[in-house]
This record gives structure tokens, C-alpha cells and sequence, in this order.
């Protein structure tokens, strides 16, 4: 988490010591030899005194805590660290903060006192995080109006490009109604960071069990467009399936490069038609993970494969994993030069049967599947595939 001192004489070390400390070079050297051991500097230092070796000691341990925090490029705020440690990392942020280009913070509700300490620590650091690039968010508090100047903070991050938000329920054992969920503080996170940096954001991955909003799902769609990666899990719902359906080209279209979408309410024959008609762009990686209706009502999902006309070029992968026979029937129109599947139709022969067809992923040439594949299934797979000319055949999946 901090840069190890190895060469105590390299510019970028001893110009970091003179930022803090403003010492002459020739004295930086010497306490970084002492930091790293070399008690014959020591000794050169003290002049062969042995008495003020313990309290040198004790003055090089302080030092160290002071100094580690400037060479560090990422910190945490958790609830596993001390009161000590939580204390130091305030104490020192108006001074090591400037430094950071990742910070992750991990707070779980009822945490009382401690739990408004860290967020308080928190928001010390990321008011002096001028240069910070990526921010991890795991906040469980459900105290939605204690937050405005954590909120404060984050907006003036004038260099962040990188957002990772993993929320709990906003209430507690349950999903609260819609119609509530603008009023929850991960809402009022995600719109935040949507309305100060959508413009910036290069990878925004959001997972929880609380629903997006269908006004924030739209702010992210027509404002994010410089993304690169979206991640979107669990948090995609039947309210949101309208807006998603929508096939206008995203804000982010042409710079996208990976799209993840996991257990969201979003039927599959859309994200294939969307993909294949150039509504996210060219990308590179799709990546799906059983989305659909929960219900298992998905009578709305048309007959025919999802893409019927397929506009860009060929992505490099797709990973597909834990879909049904008639989701797989939309799917495996998707062009891919490189096919992960797992967990997909009902049985191992309908999926052999598929691969026999060269309108099952059109493009591919490697096909990736489960390791748990006995060999018979596996060897008619690879015949199936040999058929139309796919040879790169692997079975390398973890189950």
C-alpha cells in the first residue's frame, strides 16, 4: 500500500521527504538508512554513543508512521482498522492526501460513535484528494441525512475517473418500494457523482440490492460519455426495463469498451438487439450474467434471436452464463471471436446441437465451456463445432 524505501538516495524519494519534512538531502539519506536498519549510519549519526539509541528508535518508528502516508497512492477507511490508525490517517490528511489516486472505504452500519469517525476521516482525506483517480464505495449506513459533507467532498473530486459503488439494502431484511428509493442515500451517491463527474468518469461499476431509479438510470445513459466500463449488477429492475428497452444510442457510445450486466431485470433479446444494433457501440467485451424477469414470465421477449441485423464488428468476447433455453435461442445471435459459456440451456446436448448450427455465435473461433464437461459430451461438443470449421475447442471454465 505505500512505496518501499529501496534506494534512499533516488530523487523521487528524497524530493517526496523534503514535500514533509523539509530537511537537507544529505539528512533525508540518513533517516531513511535508519528507517531500513543500517545502524552504522546510526552510529555515524550519534557518533558511537549507544545511549540515544532507544529513544532514535522510538523517534524513527514515529517517523516512519508519519512518512509512509505521502508515499502511499491508495488508503482504505474500514471499520476492521483501530482507533489509532482511523486517528493517524485524519491527523495526517491535510498532508498525505494530495498524494492518493485510489481511496476504498468500507463502513458498516451500526458501527455508532466509530461509524461517524471514519465517514468524518473520510471525508477529511478526500477534501485534500485533489489528484484522486478511483473511488470504491461500501457504505451500509441507512441514515440518509447525515451524509451532506461527505457528499460535498466527493463532488469537488475534480480528477476522478473511476466510481465503484456495492451497496446492502438501503433497509434493512427488505427491498423498499420505489417510490422511495429517491429518497436513499446510495440514489442520492450515484446521482451525485453522475451530476459532478458523468463527464470524467471513465469506469463506473455499480452492484446492490437496491434499485436504480429510472431518472438516474437515464442521467447515467444521456450524460456518461466518456465510459469505458459499466458495470452494472443487481440493480436493474422491472421499473427500469422500459427506459433500458429504449434503443437511442448512449451517451457513452463509441468509447465503450466493456459492458457487464449481472442479475438485472433486463430480458436478453434486448441487450442483444442493442448491442448488435450499435446502441453502446462497438464493444469489445460483453459480459451477462442471468438477467431477465425473475418471475419467469418473459412472454414480452419476441420469438426470433434478439439481433436479426447485426451493425458493428464482431466484439472480441462474450461471456454468457446461467441462461435458459429460450434466452440462449436470443443470445447466440451475439458476434463474438471469442465465446465463454456456463451454465446455459437445460442439458449438454441441446447445447452440442446449438453449435452444430453456424447461426450460434456466427462468428466465433475459440469456444470456452465448464471444466465439469465429462469427456463423451465434450468430444461430441468438438464435433459439433469441427463441423463448421470452429477447432479451438477448450474446456477450462471453472463450474
Amino acid at each position: 500500500m505505500s512505496e518501499t524505501l529501496i534506494d534512499g538516495t533516488s530523487p523521487s524519494i528524497t524530493r517526496k521527504f523534503s514535500l514533509l519534512l523539509d530537511l537537507p538531502i544529505e539528512i533525508q539519506i540518513e533517516i531513511i538508512e535508519l528507517l531500513q536498519g543500517d545502524w552504522q549510519a546510526l552510529a555515524r549519526l550519534v557518533g558511537g554513543n549507544p545511549h540515544p539509541l532507544k529513544p532514535l528508535r522510538l523517534t524513527c518508528k514515529q517517523l516512519e508512521a508519519l512518512c509512509n502516508p505521502v508515499f502511499a497512492r491508495f488508503t482504505f477507511i474500514s471499520n476492521a482498522l483501530g482507533r489509532p490508525e482511523l486517528e493517524l490517517r485524519n491527523e495526517l490528511a491535510s498532508k498525505f492526501a494530495k498524494y492518493l489516486k485510489k481511496v476504498v472505504f468500507f463502513i458498516e452500519e451500526r458501527q455508532g460513535e466509530k461509524e461517524l469517525f471514519m465517514e468524518s476521516v473520510l471525508t477529511a482525506i478526500l477534501e485534500g484528494a485533489v489528484h484522486l483517480r478511483q473511488i470504491s464505495v461500501c457504505h451500509h449506513s441507512t441514515d440518509t441525512g447525515a451524509h451532506s459533507q461527505l457528499l460535498s467532498a466527493i463532488s469537488k473530486l475534480s480528477a476522478l475517473q473511476g466510481v465503484n459503488i456495492l451497496w446492502e439494502l438501503d433497509f434493512p431484511l427488505y427491498s423498499p418500494p420505489y417510490s422511495t428509493i429517491q429518497l436513499t442515500f446510495h440514489h442520492r451517491l450515484l446521482n451525485h457523482i453522475l451530476d459532478y463527474h458523468s463527464q470524467r468518469l471513465r469506469v463506473l461499476a455499480v452492484c446492490g440490492g437496491t434499485a436504480m431509479h429510472e431518472s438516474t438510470f437515464l442521467k447515467l445513459r444521456d450524460t456518461a460519455s466518456q465510459l469505458r466500463h459499466l458495470d452494472l449488477s443487481q440493480c436493474l429492475t422491472t421499473e427500469t426495463r422500459d427506459a433500458f428497452s429504449d434503443p437511442r444510442i448512449w451517451a457513452c457510445a463509441g468509447r465503450l469498451e466493456s459492458l457487464y450486466i449481472m442479475r438485472c431485470a433486463i430480458r436478453p433479446a434486448t441487450i442483444t438487439r442493442h448491442v448488435g444494433a450499435g446502441v453502446f457501440g462497438p464493444l469489445s467485451t460483453l459480459c451477462i450474467v442471468k438477467c431477465g424477469d425473475d418471475s419467469g414470465d418473459d412472454s414480452g421477449d419476441p420469438q426470433e434471436p434478439g439481433a436479426a441485423i447485426w451493425t458493428i464488428p464482431p466484439l472480441k468476447s462474450v461471456h454468457v452464463e446461467q441462461f435458459n433455453d429460450r434466452e440462449m435461442d436470443s443470445l447466440r445471435s451475439i458476434h463474438a471471436k471469442k465465446v465463454y459459456i456456463r451454465g446455459v440451456w437445460s442439458g449438454r446436448p441441446l447445447c452440442i446441437e446449438a453449435f452444430r448450427k453456424s447461426t450460434t455465435f456466427p462468428e466465433v473461433a475459440e469456444l470456452h465451456v465448464e471444466k465439469g464437461w465429462d469427456d463423451e459430451n465434450f468430444e461430441e461438443l468438438k464435433g459439433s463445432c469441427a463441423m463448421r470449421g470452429l477447432t479451438k475447442v477448450e474446456r477450462d471454465l471453472e463450474v
